[in-house]
């Protein structure tokens, strides 16, 4: 064949399919099945070894087949990878790319290397870093034509911004997903030790009718049915709807967005994501009736199944978009899930913020904590404290109303939706009306049950808020959709210290709802139901089912309320040992309830009380209250711990340390963001053990949330 047409055929199988090019390459990394990648190496296509590195990770990911595993060097200063466009294969054929881009392969990146150790990975050590410099994203993943999966471990991707792809069909030239990383049809992902930074996405302006949706500052999957993610830290990130003619895009996950996916995730840190609808010069309402809502300040879940265990979030925030006449509603401070489904285990939502926008009329704040809509949500074990759900404000019109300032469960179409919450607390929340001239009402300042079948077993509902008079339920509020009606058990659980709006009860049943109660405890209401109708009322009640069942009494928790918010009860609570019948098996804390004589609320009593809290980027402060006369022939006390991988050890030595008699303890040296799990144990003087603590979580941060003082 002519020489020149031979130059000419690779020259255009070279463009058609430029990741490809690994199957004519006879370098090292064809031989192991393993590419290196270090800032000192050179991109070629023999690089690979140990001894020649790649220098960029998309040059490393052209060169590789699948099946192959991709090594990255990072650096104690950090390692920043960077867009190189030299090696850019996606943006012609896709319309868009990242800093890192895999398409029709199945591969393995790991960073945490060190280019004197390729065998051993260390990412808190050699720091590896994806940076989008706030131009391109950080990592893009597509199922183009044939299966593509991603496993990527070790890295911190950072500064990645996402637009809407305009060589793209339909929306999706206007929507935007995934700051730091899109992952769009993949078969399998598989992420771990990832860390997602200061990302954005960030729908597009539009001359239409409505502005681009922008999902997933930190991570969007989109028809992925097999993503497993552990071990992921959302901070910091954003995601905005753009501006159109008559209402903002909207807005969905700050740090994380699902679309009709499958994900099973453990150890997720949510800290100060947003979620921000766009806003609008229009009228703020489509033809449709939607408006510019914002989904989810640390996560929106849609149409997905989704399995989250240990999870904190803190100080994200859902945002309605402004308008002139109709504001944008937000929903969900920390999580929203929507038409799937949720199990949420051994979790901490607290501090996030559901803020409705500002119009001509304001517009719903609905869940501080978590907002769920045609959904079947579980939530176990989890602590639901000091979220807001507020209206937006409405210059002339209508107050923005807000429902369920932990929790709000709801329905509109398919089958019913469903809530089950059980050993979990839900304190210290807060739904209040925005400002305007037309009262518009709301309520539930713990959970607002509508159009649901919820089941609220062994939960401790304290202390919760609401803006004012005007709105029903300080602690729970059941309110139909239409005809379809709340349908509630609440069973074994703690409704207490209701306090604030004297004419609202603590559990409010509308009419045509239902509500069975059993063998709980009223503590320190002013007002428990609405049963009897009395002034305040607003109308007539719903049905309630089992009121003589319940107990009356005192909860004695041990700290509630600032700075502590420790909803655990004492040995002497009217609670302890009074929830007959009740077949759990664990409390909130995960200890076991086998004494025979189970209490009620979310916390079993133990003889120890452990609670730590973070006071600076390295130090945990543990302080526990003992109840000395449950610890007979007490000598001193040891402190039980242990950390995840990669996490310094503390200062003070290893585990156990004989902290003597004393009730408080400082542990120094610690890695911020990770996570400690720890235990009092009574010892006698013969080292004997005499009684255990619960276990606490905690992690060192050195970021503290204030949000803005709330005045009713």
């Amino acid at each position: 064949m002519n020489k020149r047409i031979v130059l000419i055929l690779g020259i255009l199988l070279t463009l058609l399919c430029p990741n490809q090019i690994s199957a004519s390459l006879t370098g090292a990394q064809v031989s192991t099945g393993i590419i290196r990648v270090a800032p000192s190496g050179s991109d070629s296509s023999e690089c690979g070894s140990e001894t020649s590195p790649c220098q960029t990770i998309q040059y490393a990911v052209n060169l590789a087949s699948s099946g192959s595993t991709i090594l990255v060097a990072g650096s104690s200063g950090g390692t920043q990878y960077t867009y190189r466009p030299a090696t850019d294969v996606c943006s012609g054929p896709h319309g868009t790319t990242g800093v890192v881009c895999v398409y029709n392969k199945q591969l393995t990146i790991l960073g945490g290397y060190a280019t004197g150790n390729w065998s051993t990975a260390n990412p808190s050590t050699n720091l590896t870093i994806i940076d989008g410099q706030d131009i391109y994203r950080g990592v893009f993943v597509l199922n183009a034509r044939r299966s593509t999966s991603l496993r990527m471990e070790g890295f911190t991707i950072q500064n990645g911004f996402a637009r809407g792809i305009p060589t793209r069909s339909g929306d999706d030239k206007i929507f935007s997903f995934g700051g730091g990383m899109f992952v769009d049809s993949a078969q399998e992902l598989v992420l771990r030790n990832i860390i997602f930074r200061n990302n954005q996405s960030i729908g597009e302006n539009t001359n239409s009718s409505y502005g681009g949706s922008g999902s997933g500052g930190g991570l969007a999957l989109r028809l992925v049915p097999n993503a497993v993610l552990e071990h992921l830290t959302f901070e910091g990130n954003i995601t905005k709807g753009g501006a159109g003619v008559e209402r903002g895009g909207y807005s969905l996950g700050g740090g994380f967005y699902t679309d009709r996916s499958t994900v099973a995730g453990k150890y997720f840190t949510f800290i100060q994501n947003i979620s921000e609808a766009g806003s609008s010069s229009g009228s703020g309402q489509t033809a449709d009736g939607q408006r510019a809502d914002g989904f989810g300040g640390a996560a929106s879940l849609q149409g997905s199944d989704v399995t989250l265990q240990y999870v904190t979030a803190t100080g994200n925030q859902a945002r309605g978009g402004n308008a002139s006449t109709y504001a944008g509603g937000a929903f969900g401070g920390a999580i929203k899930v929507e038409d799937g489904e949720l199990t949420l285990m051994d979790a901490d939502l607290r501090q996030n913020l559901a803020q409705g926008g500002n119009a001509k009329n304001g517009y719903l704040g609905n869940g501080g904590g978590l907002e769920t809509i045609n959904a079947s949500v579980t939530i176990d074990r989890v602590f639901i404290i000091d979220n807001v759900a507020r209206g937006g404000n409405g210059t002339t019109g209508v107050k923005g109303p807000a429902g369920g300032g932990g929790i709000n469960s709801t329905w509109t179409t398919g089958d019913r939706a469903t809530l089950v919450v059980s050993n979990s607390i839900i304190a210290d929340n807060l739904a209040a009306e925005g400002q305007g001239t037309i009262t518009s009402g709301g309520g539930g300042g713990g959970i607002w049950i509508q159009a649901t079948d919820a089941s609220i077993v062994h939960t401790t509902v304290a202390r919760n808020r609401l803006g004012n008079s005007a709105m029903q339920g300080q602690g729970i509020l059941l309110i139909e959709v239409g005809t379809s009606p709340a349908i509630a058990t609440i069973a074994y659980s703690i409704i207490a210290d209701h306090t604030y709006v004297s004419t609202a009860a603590a559990l409010h049943v509308k009419p045509s709802n239902t509500v069975t109660l059993n063998r709980g405890l009223w503590a320190n209401n002013d007002r428990n139901t609405n049963a009897d109708a009395s002034p305040g009322a607003w109308d007539a009640p719903g049905v309630f089912n089992g009121l003589d069942t319940m107990l009356s009494g005192l909860a004695r928790f041990v700290s509630p309320g600032a700075p502590n918010y420790d909803y655990h009860i004492r040995g002497d609570s009217n609670a302890k040992d009074q929830a007959t019948g009740s077949t759990a098996k664990v409390d909130i804390d995960n200890e076991p309830r086998n004494d025979g004589l189970p209490d009620i609320g979310a916390d079993e009593c133990v003889p120890i009380v452990l609670t730590a809290h973070a006071v600076a980027s390295d130090t945990l402060h543990l302080n526990w209250k003992a109840n000395t006369s449950l610890l007979p022939g007490l000598n001193h006390y040891d402190l039980v711990f242990s950390y995840e991988p990669g996490a310094n050890p503390p200062d003070q030595g290893n585990s156990p340390i004989n902290v003597g008699t004393q009730l408080d303890y400082m542990l120094t040296g610690l890695s911020a963001h990770k996570r400690y799990t720890m235990t009092i144990e009574a010892r006698g003087s013969s080292h004997a053990l005499i009684a255990t603590s619960n276990t606490v979580t905690a992690f060192p941060t050195d970021i503290f949330v204030h949000l803005p003082v709330v005045l009713k």
